[in-house]
Protein backbone atom coordinates (compact mmCIF):
# COMPACT_ATOMS: atom_id res chain seq x y z
CA UNK A 1 0.00 0.00 0.00
CA UNK A 2 1.21 3.39 -1.07
CA UNK A 3 1.49 6.02 1.74
CA UNK A 4 0.56 9.59 1.81
CA UNK A 5 3.36 11.75 0.25
CA UNK A 6 2.99 15.38 0.78
CA UNK A 7 5.21 17.33 -1.54
CA UNK A 8 6.61 20.95 -1.09
CA UNK A 9 7.33 22.54 -4.34
CA UNK A 10 9.56 25.21 -3.08
CA UNK A 11 11.89 23.45 -1.66
CA UNK A 12 11.25 20.12 -4.12
CA UNK A 13 11.22 18.10 -0.84
CA UNK A 14 8.96 15.10 -0.20
CA UNK A 15 7.34 13.86 3.07
CA UNK A 16 5.57 10.42 4.62
CA UNK A 17 3.87 10.41 8.27
CA UNK A 18 5.65 13.67 8.54
CA UNK A 19 9.48 12.42 7.84
CA UNK A 20 11.46 13.81 5.05
CA UNK A 21 12.07 11.24 2.26
CA UNK A 22 14.86 12.20 -0.10
CA UNK A 23 14.42 12.58 -3.86
CA UNK A 24 15.70 10.01 -6.22
CA UNK A 25 17.84 13.41 -7.45
CA UNK A 26 18.99 14.66 -4.40
CA UNK A 27 20.47 11.44 -3.50
CA UNK A 28 22.61 11.13 -6.56
CA UNK A 29 22.96 15.00 -6.37
CA UNK A 30 24.93 14.83 -2.92
CA UNK A 31 27.15 11.69 -3.88
CA UNK A 32 28.02 14.50 -6.74
CA UNK A 33 27.09 12.29 -10.07
CA UNK A 34 25.54 14.95 -11.31
CA UNK A 35 28.95 16.87 -11.55
CA UNK A 36 28.71 20.81 -10.50
CA UNK A 37 25.25 22.28 -11.36
CA UNK A 38 25.65 24.71 -13.48
CA UNK A 39 27.64 22.54 -15.91
CA UNK A 40 23.61 21.28 -17.06
CA UNK A 41 21.67 23.61 -15.96
CA UNK A 42 20.92 27.31 -14.98
CA UNK A 43 17.63 28.86 -13.34
CA UNK A 44 16.53 29.14 -17.15
CA UNK A 45 16.71 26.08 -18.15
CA UNK A 46 15.06 24.46 -15.03
CA UNK A 47 11.79 27.15 -15.34
CA UNK A 48 12.03 26.08 -19.31
CA UNK A 49 11.96 21.92 -18.25
CA UNK A 50 9.02 22.48 -15.72
CA UNK A 51 7.27 24.26 -17.51
CA UNK A 52 7.96 21.63 -20.90
CA UNK A 53 6.90 18.91 -18.07
CA UNK A 54 3.10 20.81 -17.24
CA UNK A 55 2.53 20.98 -21.10
CA UNK A 56 2.99 17.46 -21.76
CA UNK A 57 1.08 16.78 -19.06
CA UNK A 58 -1.51 19.28 -20.29
CA UNK A 59 -1.36 17.44 -23.92
CA UNK A 60 -1.71 14.25 -22.40
CA UNK A 61 -4.92 15.00 -20.41
CA UNK A 62 -6.49 16.56 -23.26
CA UNK A 63 -6.22 20.15 -21.43
CA UNK A 64 -3.70 22.01 -23.53
CA UNK A 65 -4.73 25.25 -25.75
CA UNK A 66 -2.39 25.04 -28.08
CA UNK A 67 -3.14 28.50 -29.48
CA UNK A 68 -1.86 30.66 -25.82
CA UNK A 69 1.85 27.97 -25.98
CA UNK A 70 4.92 30.26 -25.30
CA UNK A 71 6.88 29.69 -28.73
CA UNK A 72 9.66 28.90 -27.46
CA UNK A 73 7.73 26.03 -25.89
CA UNK A 74 6.02 24.89 -29.41
CA UNK A 75 9.19 22.84 -30.71
CA UNK A 76 9.66 20.95 -27.80
CA UNK A 77 6.19 19.80 -27.95
CA UNK A 78 6.22 19.02 -31.37
CA UNK A 79 9.72 16.53 -30.31
CA UNK A 80 7.10 15.05 -27.59
CA UNK A 81 4.49 14.75 -30.69
CA UNK A 82 6.98 13.18 -33.24
CA UNK A 83 8.30 10.52 -30.25
CA UNK A 84 5.29 9.39 -29.40
CA UNK A 85 4.10 8.82 -32.78
CA UNK A 86 7.10 7.49 -34.14
CA UNK A 87 7.79 4.95 -30.91
CA UNK A 88 3.86 4.53 -30.80
CA UNK A 89 3.86 5.21 -27.19
CA UNK A 90 0.83 4.87 -24.96
CA UNK A 91 1.08 6.58 -21.18
CA UNK A 92 -0.76 4.94 -18.58
CA UNK A 93 0.55 7.77 -16.18
CA UNK A 94 2.39 10.90 -16.16
CA UNK A 95 4.13 13.22 -13.80
CA UNK A 96 3.46 10.54 -10.90
CA UNK A 97 5.08 10.88 -7.59
CA UNK A 98 5.77 7.52 -5.36
CA UNK A 99 7.35 7.06 -2.01
CA UNK A 100 9.38 3.58 -1.20
CA UNK A 101 8.28 2.12 2.63
CA UNK A 102 10.81 -0.46 2.13
CA UNK A 103 14.12 1.97 0.75
CA UNK A 104 12.14 5.53 2.82
CA UNK A 105 12.75 8.04 -0.33
CA UNK A 106 11.11 9.43 -3.17
CA UNK A 107 10.66 11.07 -6.35
CA UNK A 108 8.50 11.80 -9.42
CA UNK A 109 8.38 9.50 -12.18
CA UNK A 110 7.98 11.72 -15.69
CA UNK A 111 6.06 8.93 -17.64
CA UNK A 112 5.19 5.64 -17.27
CA UNK A 113 4.08 3.37 -19.74
CA UNK A 114 4.24 1.39 -23.52
CA UNK A 115 6.81 2.33 -25.80
CA UNK A 116 6.55 -0.05 -29.11
CA UNK A 117 4.35 -2.02 -26.44
CA UNK A 118 6.87 -2.69 -23.89
CA UNK A 119 6.27 -1.24 -20.38
CA UNK A 120 8.71 1.35 -20.00
CA UNK A 121 9.99 4.40 -17.55
CA UNK A 122 11.24 8.09 -19.55
CA UNK A 123 12.35 10.91 -18.17
CA UNK A 124 11.93 13.52 -19.98
CA UNK A 125 14.68 16.05 -20.85
CA UNK A 126 15.08 19.29 -22.15
CA UNK A 127 19.46 19.95 -21.93
CA UNK A 128 21.64 18.14 -22.33
CA UNK A 129 22.81 13.87 -21.38
CA UNK A 130 23.71 13.33 -18.16
CA UNK A 131 25.90 10.40 -17.13
CA UNK A 132 24.12 9.91 -13.77
CA UNK A 133 20.12 9.44 -15.93
CA UNK A 134 20.45 5.81 -16.06
CA UNK A 135 20.85 5.57 -11.85
CA UNK A 136 18.27 7.86 -11.75
CA UNK A 137 15.84 5.99 -14.03
CA UNK A 138 17.24 2.92 -11.48
CA UNK A 139 15.99 5.02 -8.33
CA UNK A 140 12.64 5.11 -10.15
CA UNK A 141 12.27 1.53 -11.11
CA UNK A 142 12.52 0.75 -7.63
CA UNK A 143 9.87 3.53 -6.53
CA UNK A 144 7.56 1.63 -9.06
CA UNK A 145 8.34 -1.95 -7.84
CA UNK A 146 8.69 -2.57 -11.55
CA UNK A 147 12.66 -4.56 -12.05
CA UNK A 148 12.94 -5.03 -15.61
CA UNK A 149 11.13 -2.33 -17.04
CA UNK A 150 12.40 -0.72 -19.85
CA UNK A 151 14.44 2.57 -18.95
CA UNK A 152 14.39 5.84 -21.22
CA UNK A 153 15.51 9.20 -21.19
CA UNK A 154 14.03 11.15 -24.10
CA UNK A 155 15.84 14.64 -24.85
CA UNK A 156 13.55 16.88 -26.15
CA UNK A 157 15.62 19.84 -28.56
CA UNK A 158 14.56 23.25 -29.30
CA UNK A 159 14.60 22.44 -33.74
CA UNK A 160 11.66 19.97 -33.19
CA UNK A 161 13.36 16.65 -33.20
CA UNK A 162 14.08 14.42 -30.05
CA UNK A 163 16.74 12.02 -29.05
CA UNK A 164 15.95 8.79 -27.14
CA UNK A 165 18.33 6.69 -24.85
CA UNK A 166 17.63 3.43 -23.56
CA UNK A 167 19.54 2.55 -19.95
CA UNK A 168 20.01 -0.99 -19.94
CA UNK A 169 22.73 -1.49 -16.92
CA UNK A 170 21.58 -3.51 -14.55
CA UNK A 171 23.83 -2.35 -12.24
CA UNK A 172 22.26 1.34 -11.85
CA UNK A 173 19.89 -0.44 -9.63
CA UNK A 174 22.70 -1.42 -6.86
CA UNK A 175 24.52 1.42 -7.43
CA UNK A 176 21.24 3.58 -6.62
CA UNK A 177 20.63 1.59 -3.68
CA UNK A 178 24.57 2.18 -2.07
CA UNK A 179 23.91 5.78 -2.87
CA UNK A 180 20.83 6.21 -0.80
CA UNK A 181 22.31 4.07 2.17
CA UNK A 182 25.15 6.17 1.91
CA UNK A 183 22.73 9.30 1.66
CA UNK A 184 21.44 7.94 5.12
CA UNK A 185 25.06 7.04 6.49
CA UNK A 186 25.41 10.79 6.10
CA UNK A 187 22.45 12.37 8.23
CA UNK A 188 22.65 9.88 10.68
CA UNK A 189 26.54 10.80 11.12
CA UNK A 190 24.76 14.57 11.34
CA UNK A 191 27.07 14.89 8.08
CA UNK A 192 25.65 18.37 6.45
CA UNK A 193 24.09 16.81 3.23
CA UNK A 194 24.72 19.20 0.43
CA UNK A 195 22.76 19.62 -2.69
Amino acid sequence: MQSQINFKDDTHQYFVGGIEYPSVTRVISTAGLYGPAAAYFNEESRNRGSLVHEKIESYLSGELDEETLDPVIVPYLDAWKKFQAEAHYVSDSCEERLASDVYHFAGTIDHIGHLNGHFSIIDVKTGVPVPATGIQLAGYEILLSARGARRFALHLQDDGKYRLIEYKDRNDRPLFISLLALWNWKRNAGIKIIT
